[in-house]
């Protein structure tokens, strides 16, 4: 009877230590024009002048008219992108969490995307995706 209770007991303590899935975390996408990224982001894919080309062609930006930069508020976007944020900027392993992000959209084939609670010292941590959720670029501001 104690060998059983005494197995029991271990089973419970590592069943406690087995990591668990996270499970209820949830992404809510800001929208785009109160921002000052999204400002940012238009400056550097509209701007003709050689440095911020070349600031753009570092961060793997395409040019593309203001227009062509929106941001995505909601939907599998704003999901996908919080997935791919999270695995872009935590320790792998790291369990996933809750996060408010801003999306921004620019021409078809990329994404800037920031967690404004999300920050390296002072600076929040931006990260470039193309279509495919792969991170072409990571800086701050």
């Amino acid at each position: 009877m104690t060998r059983n209770r005494l197995a029991w007991q271990v089973s419970v303590v590592f069943l406690m230590l087995v990591p668990r899935p996270s499970v209820g975390q949830t992404y809510t996408c800001l929208p785009d024009a109160p921002h000052e990224l999204y400002s940012y982001v238009v400056r550097l894919v509209t701007a003709t002048d050689s440095a911020t080309v070349a600031t753009r062609n570092t961060y793997h930006l395409p040019a593309v008219s203001a227009s062509k930069v929106t941001g995505v508020p909601t939907g599998s976007v704003c999901t996908q992108a919080g997935g791919a944020y999270h695995a872009a900027v935590s320790a792998p392993g790291t369990p996933p969490i809750s996060r408010t992000l801003l999306v921004i959209r620019v021409g078809n084939t990329r994404y800037v995307v920031v967690d404004p609670n999300e920050t390296k010292g002072e600076y929040g941590i931006n990260v470039v995706f193309d279509s495919q959720w792969q991170v072409l670029f990571t800086f701050t501001s």
